[in-house]
């Protein structure tokens, strides 16, 4: 019915011992890994766990693979549901791969006893026929099942990248609802991880010491001693002293060291020797009096009038000039420190109280040669992150290194505040529509930010309903930890205007 088949030619034969070979070779694989999971320079070979030369081999040019995917799906027993896999199968024949595996038991001949003959040959379906129907419906199945899947599949968005410091950052666009009152509700997710407790970040604070400082209300009583409780700069050192706690509870800060500024600025020494030292361990107590020594140097700074030097009394007195603040002093200072570390990452904890009044402007002073990450904070009500100021504000310092500004209006809060900067932490949210401008959703986040790691977030802003055709939905999660900033930013091409899922997970 069918004809005979020919004898094969010699380039048939040679592909199907070439077939052979590699299901022989799939084989030895245990059944918790897709066989068509692949190196990209080695097909039969894998990686036993995520590895960025992971492809998947199902079909057409080898495909790259999220880690996620390769977690959820490619090393797990569930590949066979995975849509790759099903339309993988319809292309490159599996049974001998699967016959392999789990080879059938030999069957032994048996003659049938006289109580078995059947007495009369039954009528009824041959079992060629049968078999043959059987392989049409499941063959049509599968081929439906893959048309299905052809024609409305929609490509992974999630995206995952490590912060400076080394902190795993993910974001994902998941789905858009059905069009309801000319607008659609996306659906996304963000997460982030845990410290990773590794050294390898120097942390310069760098304290507003103008006599500003010593005027409105603040917080933490009279830190330093100075006969005047509750000021904004008590609220400076009480702050810059949590910080520490946490850096060396995080285990992630290696150095230290500290500024204060005004009119200029000095550096505090932090050692006691014969010569001054800028950069200490977090942790380091060369008195042995139970407080690291940056503390002990944030608890001597002092301020004054106008005309009185401002500084650090201990371990070796240091002082500057009053008449005025200038941010481009304490920048310079800070970026010479940094010249003598060795640190993969470089942050500097940057705070005043008031406008930018002299020195140079400080479009001319960052970045600094070894980069370093600012984040700045305008703390008190009349401070502002964007206050005007012909030389430069907060936030112009924190664009041109990479860092952030947070304005602290209460600055009861601050302490808390600045503890998050050796955190990992989400930020803020954007959201962007076929390319446009990026829109702040940071409110549609289903926990207030920033938030500390680790933590998952559902992210649920509204868009305006969507027209005709496919449109691109993006979103950037931004983040930080003890080593600066960073962000990610998951797009989907598939969002139509009926809605429907964004991503393969």
């Amino acid at each position: 019915m069918f004809g005979r088949r020919g004898r094969k030619d010699e380039g048939e034969a040679a592909r199907e011992e070439e077939r052979r070979a590699l299901f022989a070779e799939l084989a030895k694989r245990p059944d918790t890994v897709c066989p068509f999971l692949g190196l990209a320079d080695a097909r039969t070979e894998y990686t036993d766990g995520v590895d960025a030369n992971h492809r998947c081999y199902a079909f057409g040019d080898p495909a790259e693979l999220s880690a996620e995917q390769q977690t959820k799906v490619c090393l797990q027993r569930g590949y066979g549901n995975c849509p790759r896999y099903l339309r993988g199968v319809l292309v490159i024949p599996t049974e001998e791969l699967e016959a392999l595996r789990r080879p059938p038991p030999p069957i032994q001949p048996r003659t049938a006893t006289p109580a078995e003959q059947p007495r009369e040959r039954r009528r009824g379906v041959p079992a060629w026929l049968f078999g043959a129907l059987v392989l049409l419906l499941l063959v049509g199945g599968i081929g439906g099942a893959s048309y299905w899947y052809l024609n409305n599949r929609v490509s992974s968005s999630a995206v995952l990248d490590t912060l400076p410091a080394g902190t795993e950052l993910k974001a994902e666009v998941v789905s858009l609802g059905a069009p309801s009152d000319g607008k659609q509700k996306l659906h996304a997710t963000a997460a982030i991880g845990a410290t990773q407790a590794v050294a390898n970040t120097t942390l310069i604070y760098v304290f507003d010491l103008s006599a500003s400082t010593l005027r409105g209300e603040g917080c933490g009583a009279d830190i330093n001693g100075d006969g005047k409780a509750n000021t904004p700069l008590d609220c400076e050192i009480a702050a810059g002293k949590a910080l520490n706690e946490q850096a060396v509870k995080n285990g992630t800060v290696a150095q230290v060291g500290l500024i204060g500024f005004a009119a200029g600025a000095t550096v505090a020494d932090l050692s006691g020797a014969d010569r001054d030292q800028a950069l200490v361990a977090p942790d380091a107590d060369v008195n042995a009096n139970g407080t690291s020594d940056v503390v002990d140097a944030m608890q001597s700074a002092f301020s004054g009038g106008g005309a009185d030097p401002v500084g650090f009394r201990i371990f070796s007195r240091g002082a500057t000039e009053n008449t005025t603040t200038d941010f481009s002093s304490g920048i310079r200072a800070a970026c010479d420190i940094l010249g003598a570390t060795d640190s993969e990452n470089r942050v500097v904890v940057f705070l005043s109280d008031g406008a930018n009044r002299g020195g140079d402007p400080i479009s001319s002073v960052p970045p600094c040669d070894r980069g370093a990450a600012f984040q700045t904070f305008a703390v008190g009500a009349q401070a502002s992150c964007t206050q005007e100021s012909a030389l430069g504000n907060l936030q112009d310092v924190a664009n041109l290194t990479g860092g952030g500004c947070t304005s602290v209006s209460d600055l009861t809060k601050l302490p808390e505040i600045l503890k998050a900067v050796v955190l990992p932490q989400i930020t803020h949210v954007e959201l962007s529509v076929d390319g446009g401008a990026a829109v702040d959703i940071t409110g549609a986040a289903s926990q207030s930010l920033p938030i500390a790691g680790p933590a998952k977030i559902d992210i649920d802003p509204e868009v305006p309903a969507l027209g005709a055709g496919n449109h691109e939905l993006c979103v950037t999660v931004f983040a930080s930890d003890a080593g600066g900033t960073g962000s990610v930013k998951s797009c989907s091409s598939s969002a139509k205007p009926d809605g429907g899922p964004l991503t393969t997970n």
